[in-house]
This record gives C-alpha cells, structure tokens and sequence, in this order.
C-alpha cells in the first residue's frame, strides 16, 4: 500500500481516492508520459481484493473527518477502455457509493474519446466528475506533443460533459515542446471560456523512456528551469482562481519511482512544487499592496490567517527577505489568527497607513 497523501492541496476538507489503471484505453503513448515513473508501479489489473484494500484504507484514515470523498480512475483513458471492462470497474467503486462512505466517483480521460454514448454508462455508475487531459489549446503543441487530438476536441468534450450535468475538470501542462509563456496564456483564456470546475496544473518534466527523454539528449528539447516554471504557474493561479476555477493540484506528485536514479533526467522538479507557486502569489500580491505602504516606516505589520503563514514567509522565509529588501530599515511584524479568511491580508504601519489584498482562491 503505498504512502496516503492528500491529492488537493489547497482545499483539505475533500479526500480523493487514486486508482491507477496504467495507461489502460489509451490509443498511444504521448511524447512526456512515463506512467511507471510518474505514478508509480501499480498492477496492471485493477481486481476486486486490491481495490477494496486501497479504499478501505484511506477510508480508515479519513475517518471521523468532514468532506466529500471520491474514488476516482486515473492514469489512463478510461472511456478509452472496453465497456465491459468500464462497467467492472465502475460497480466495483459503486459498491462503496451504495453503502454511503463514498460520494462518488470521477474519472480522467481523453478529450476525443467523449461522447454520449460514453457518457450514458458513466451516469449509471454516480461518476460525478470527468477530467480531461486537455494539456494545452493550442494545436501546433498538441501536434508535436503526440497528443492525437486538437483544440475543438477538448472545446466539444466539456461542452458536451456540461450538457450531461457532470462536474469537469482540466489538466495543464507547461513547457510543452513548442509553447511560449504567449501560448501558455492562451490556453489558460480558452480554459476561462469553457470554465471547467477544477484544473490541475504541472509543468513538464523528462522521464526517461520517453521519446521527450530522446530529444533532451539529442538536444532538440530544453525543459523549464523552476523560476520559469513557478513563474507560469503562478500567473495561472492568479488568473484562473479570480475566474472561479478552483486549482486541485500544482506539480506532480512525488513518487519513489521518480527518486530512483536516472528516472527522471530534467525539468522543474520540486517536492513542494505547489508550496513554490503559492509562495510567488503570496509575494507578488503583497509588493502590489505595499505601495501603499511609506518605505518610511518602521514598523510594518501583516494580519493574516494561521494557515496562509507558510505561503506568506515563502520557502526558507525568501518573502520576507524579499520584504526587506523593499524596507531595510522596517521591522516586520506577522500576525497570525485562526479566524481570519485565507487569502485575506491586511498591511499596517506605525504611520497609521493601511492596505488590504484578497488572494482568490484560498479554501
């Protein structure tokens, strides 16, 4: 059983239960997907036995703890799998909504593989959410991602996930081979349009045994640094969440596989990927509110919730020594209170001064 993590970082009263189906459904394999590295080594076949002991255990971790619980298919293409198989697994997670200690289920799947037919069986089965691997809008890095679809198919798929009254969300990726911080910001305007319930968003790391791992080394491809890769992310967060999206994972999840040596041969990796991104937002917010602030003053003081002082300090406290630099001859006070909303921030000086920011999407 493998170690049990929360898959939302930023909403803690959710549970989402994985289970991998390793790439069953899908047509192809895309250019960055190593599934064995970035999921981890699960069977290949999903029995009865093993998923009853993977829910039951987070389920006895869970317990006694508020919020919506979900099983949810990911790894592959599930509607890309033969029904008969789908309906296998799908009662088999049912069951679980049956007995009322699950909510319900959600899957991840192609954006070319939707379509009502699909979308019926789903239904039978209380799958709730569908999450597309949409990794980006523009066509061209679609193409050289090996992805098999184009931009309209991810446009018909939510539109037609809407329709049905499912729940969506989409999967982001950048530094796709081909994309620009320009392209990467049109996807994130053709996100806004359809307005997915969720997003998830990573940006691109190399695995070995991929064909992305052979353009690395033949030097075809150069990956993100993670001050780029932070940077756009960030820029998502801020653009989406004010928006109404709400952000369920930044960065990939670490797994052992990924920490054995050469599995993964470049790119913005991070074990607190999320944590780096939060941190830009927390900063540049609150340099924004500072200009109200006299670089004059002595004593600075940040009102803030309990649970945000991580994102304010920043890793090893690199906002606050970024605040310094902007008053050096500041003291900065933080005051910390469990009653005040996340993602509220009010700034005050010992010159009476004061500024307030709102951070959107803070649960």
């Amino acid at each position: 059983m493998k170690k049990i993590s929360h898959d939302a970082p930023v909403d803690q009263h959710s549970l989402i239960i994985p289970v991998f189906i390793m790439n069953s459904g899908c047509p192809h394999r895309c250019v960055f997907c190593n599934q064995k590295i970035s999921a981890g080594n699960h069977p290949a076949t999903i029995t009865k036995e093993l998923l009853d002991a993977e829910v039951t255990s987070y389920l006895n971790w869970h317990k006694n703890k508020a919020g919506k619980v979900e099983i949810a298919f990911y790894g592959g293409n599930f509607t890309g799998i033969d029904p008969e198989s789908q309906e296998e697994l799908l009662a088999l997670a049912n069951a679980f909504v049956r007995k009322g200690v699950v909510n319900a289920i959600r899957i991840s799947t192609r954006p070319d593989y939707v379509d009502q037919e699909k979308l019926s069986l789903l239904k039978q089965y209380n799958v709730s959410t569908v999450e597309i691997g949409a990794e980006s809008f523009v066509d061209d890095v679609l193409s050289r991602a090996q992805r098999g679809h184009n931009a309209a198919d991810i446009e018909n798929a939510v539109t037609l996930l809407k329709k049905n009254g499912f729940e969506t969300g989409l999967h982001l990726m950048a530094g796709l081979p081909g994309d620009t911080p320009e392209g990467f910001d049109y996807s994130l305007n053709k996100t806004i349009e359809l307005h997915p319930d969720t997003v998830r968003l990573h940006p691109v790391i190399i695995f070995s045994g991929t064909a992305l791992a052979e353009d690395f080394n033949q030097g075809k491809y150069s990956p993100l640094d993670i001050e780029e890769a932070v940077s756009l992310c960030s820029r998502a967060w801020e653009k989406l969440s004010a928006a109404g999206m709400r952000i369920i994972r930044m960065g990939v999840q670490m797994t052992p596989e990924m920490q054995q040596n050469g599995a993964v041969l470049a790119g913005p990796v991070h074990p607190a990927f999320g944590s780096l991104v939060l941190s830009a937002v927390f900063l540049r917010n609150m340099i924004s509110a500072l200009e109200k602030i006299s670089r004059d003053s002595r004593d600075i003081i940040f009102y803030i919730s309990e649970r945000d002082v991580s994102s304010f300090r920043g890793l090893k406290n690199m906002n606050i020594q970024a605040i310094k630099k902007l008053y050096p001859g500041a003291r900065l006070i933080v005051e910390s209170s469990p009653n005040r909303p996340r993602g509220e921030i009010v700034v005050t000086n010992d010159l009476e001064e004061v500024a307030g920011l709102k951070i959107p999407g803070m649960l």
